[in-house]
């Protein structure tokens, strides 16, 4: 059984924490807010022993053996390097970094102190996405020519986190990386070049951005993300003999099965409709982590979210980002 402490008490760290009450082996013992208040609500309302009023008070919680670390992305970096200094283990809200190069300093301090850490992309760990995976390595719908990802929905609020440029907030960050993920898991390589047009709003982030990838095999994806647009999120590869789509590829609902569309042959010859059971994808990805740590570091990370995959893809977003700042495509290194 692996003893969690959660750092945050925003949405997404409820999500987590209800998921974990069906889990017969990961419990959450311990959350922390800046607020005392707020984190004794948060976890009376859970059934959590513990609401600690500093992020320091949990990481000298000798109980929690694991951390899920669930701030605005500007926080990241610190309370990751303080929380493998303390000897915890950190599952990190995406994005794990506002850039390639802090994240390659958290997994170091990681490193250091050994403990392991690993980026949140909870869909990753969901049958529709292992299943999604499978179709591919089969080779059902042949080499891969086209990649479209796209993640929206609209923020009403000025004050909220994700149009924060303090915080490191912006469509790219806090659902483009979806995209750029999916892509990379798709593609199985880092691109080579990334070339992105965006919208800025008022508080200096990219509330609209859609962009270019270039893989050395001759794939191409385009990423499409908004802060201001209709709340969707979907996939489509493009082979040269077939094509996969998922309707709901990120957010995956608990509560009923999803679908993923297989059209095979050049010209739509048949179409499949392949259903996947309903699952919690919070509570498989807390149990992956738990049996990562477990394993020791003898193991080399998961196959449901490789660590390489994170580098990858923390230099992906710096060269989007880039792009759009200069207004011309970026090599990526």
């Amino acid at each position: 059984m692996a003893d969690w402490g959660i750092i945050g008490t925003g949405r997404i760290a409820r999500k987590f924490a209800q998921a974990l009450a069906a889990s017969p082996g990961e419990r959450v013992v311990a959350a922390a807010s800046r607020d005392e208040a707020k984190a004794a609500a948060f976890a009376g309302e859970l059934g959590i022993p513990r609401g600690y009023g500093s992020y320091e008070a949990l990481l000298a919680d000798r109980e929690v053996t694991q951390i899920y670390l669930a701030l605005p992305n500007a926080l990241h970096a610190e309370w990751t390097e303080r929380a493998a200094a303390a000897g915890k283990h950190v599952l990190c809200e995406k994005p794990l970094a506002t850039s390639a190069a802090e994240a390659e300093r958290m997994f170091a301090a990681a490193r250091a102190n050994g403990v392991w850490l690993m980026e949140a992309f909870m869909y990753r760990f969901h049958p529709q996405t292992l299943r999604l995976q499978e179709i591919l390595a089969s080779g059902a719908i042949g080499a891969i020519r086209l990649i479209r990802a796209s993640f929206a929905f609209s923020v009403s609020d000025p004050a909220n986190v994700r149009l924060s440029a303090d915080l490191a907030g912006g469509a790219l960050m806090d659902v483009g990386c979806y995209c750029v993920n999916v892509a990379r898991m798709v593609a199985g390589e880092r691109p080579a070049r990334a070339f992105a047009a965006a919208r800025i709003g008022p508080s200096n982030v990219d509330e609209t951005l859609a962009g270019t990838l270039e893989y050395p095999s001759g794939a191409i994806a385009q990423v499409a993300c908004s802060l201001r647009a209709a709340r969707h999120h979907q996939l489509q590869v493009v082979g040269s003999d077939g094509i996969v789509e998922v309707d709901e590829v990120f957010t995956v609902p608990a509560d009923r099965p999803s679908t993923i569309r297989l059209v095979r042959g050049t010209a739509q010859d048949t179409m499949e409709r392949i259903e996947v059971p309903a699952a919690e994808h919070f509570r498989l990805e807390a149990e992956g982590f738990s049996a990562l740590v477990a394993a020791g570091h003898e193991a080399g990370g998961l196959p449901e979210m490789p660590l390489e995959e994170t580098l990858d893809n923390a230099a992906t977003i710096d060269a989007l980002l880039r792009s759009v700042r200069e207004r011309r495509p970026v090599e990526l290194d």
